[in-house]
């Protein structure tokens, strides 16, 4: 299992201490509203447990790719301020941040949000001037931001040049439910989902599984490669020759379709798409079986648009997963957001653990350690 240094094994270097928290709040916001809370509801044990040391905390996170004014605007963490102190989440006010002019001297069970880090420039480029900066406000940095430790930035590797760093709750929780993965119970099986393959080859090429179920759009790229014809569906122009006629790989071979209106539905069958548009994926009862019969599973990504109605794909996984006797776990944030609209009583059973990671936790079970990690470690040998 990855060696961490974690915060809660580090007590009297934190009691006391301004805290920079590098958390991971990027999250799904319409209009000004907070659409899911997962990755801030997580991130809560970490935070709860500062307070208790009574800590001073200053938390940083990004939010989507700002790129425009207009951006500016839809991607503020004010939005995610306004939640927080509406829900009261903290039992405090959270204060604001959002230039460095500001001085913040330590009170003892303070509570600051920064303005969204990828505002600044330097942010993605690990800007070790930014990293600076943000150190500035801080004594210690802790690190829970496990879906963000694919990507050396500033705010989330950078600050460790400057600062004692230390690791979150969140971020033990992930790294040893996903570790399971690396000594897998065997029959294992993999779910893949969603529209791009291309971001999860190195993941189905490296992973000790049994059975890789591959479906929705990723199942369609493969099956064009095979001269399948798929209609309007969706697509990817990669290579996946190693794919075809690998003994793993499961292809389901009957799909929900729509016309290009997204109307006329019906079920084919992938030798009778015609000109229509793919939009769900009928999971046969011999791939359910598949998943009912297996040790391990972990499901990333839906094998539906579920955001316009198709899911019963998606839910016919949730009802196989509650008769599953192993560890089951999904990841990524679209599943995560299907999953918690669904998970009433009757699919409360169906899942073991949900990774707050999207990319991050496809890129740790492929190479069993993440980029910022690596970085990060060695900053703390060097220290």
């Amino acid at each position: 299992m990855l060696n961490l240094s974690y915060f809660d094994q580090n007590v009297e270097d934190i009691r006391n201490k301004r805290v920079i928290l590098r958390v991971d709040y990027n999250i799904p916001i319409e209009n000004g509203e907070v659409r899911d809370d997962t990755r801030i509801l997580q991130s809560k044990r970490t935070i709860d447990f500062l307070f208790d040391l009574n800590c001073d905390i200053i938390l940083l996170t990004h939010l989507g790719r700002p790129k425009t004014a207009e951006d500016r605007k839809k991607y503020t963490t004010r939005n995610i301020l306004n939640y927080l102190n509406s829900k009261k989440l903290f039992n405090i006010d959270v204060d604001f941040v959002d230039n460095f002019e500001k001085e913040i001297h330590y009170n003892g069970g303070k509570i600051y949000l920064f303005e969204n880090v990828r505002f600044f420039e330097g942010e993605t480029k690990n800007s070790l001037d930014l990293a600076k900066n943000f150190s500035k406000y801080g004594d210690v940095f802790v690190n829970d931001a496990f879906g963000s430790l694919h990507r050396v930035h500033s705010s989330v590797a950078g600050i460790s040049n400057f600062l004692p760093t230390y690791f979150g709750f969140l971020v033990k929780n992930e790294v040893e439910n996903l570790s399971k993965f690396f000594n897998p119970v065997s029959p294992f099986t993999v779910i893949l989902g969603g529209a791009k393959i291309s971001d999860k080859l190195g993941l189905i090429k490296k992973i000790k599984a049994d059975n890789v179920i591959v479906c929705g759009a990723m199942a369609l790229t493969i099956y064009r490669k095979m001269g399948k014809n798929i209609g309007r569906s969706l697509f990817e122009d990669v290579d996946v020759a190693d794919l075809i006629g690998n003994p793993r790989i499961i292809l389901p071979d009957t799909f929900v379709v729509v016309d290009e209106k997204f109307e006329k539905q019906s079920v084919r069958t992938i030798d009778d798409i015609g000109d229509m548009v793919v939009v769900d994926t009928v999971m046969s009862d011999k791939i359910l079986s598949t998943i009912k019969g297996s040790k391990m599973v972990f499901w990333n990504g839906p094998v539906g648009i579920f955001e316009k109605g198709f899911e019963d794909g998606s839910l016919s996984i949730l009802q196989a997963l509650a008769q599953t006797d192993g560890f089951r776990a999904v990841g990524g944030g679209d599943t995560v957001r299907f999953v918690n609209t669904v998970l009433s009583s009757d699919y409360s059973k169906s899942v073991d653990f949900i990774s707050t990671g999207g990319g991050a936790t496809l890129e740790f079970l492929e190479k069993e350690t993440l980029e910022a990690v690596e970085y990060i470690n060695q900053n703390i040998v060097r220290r």
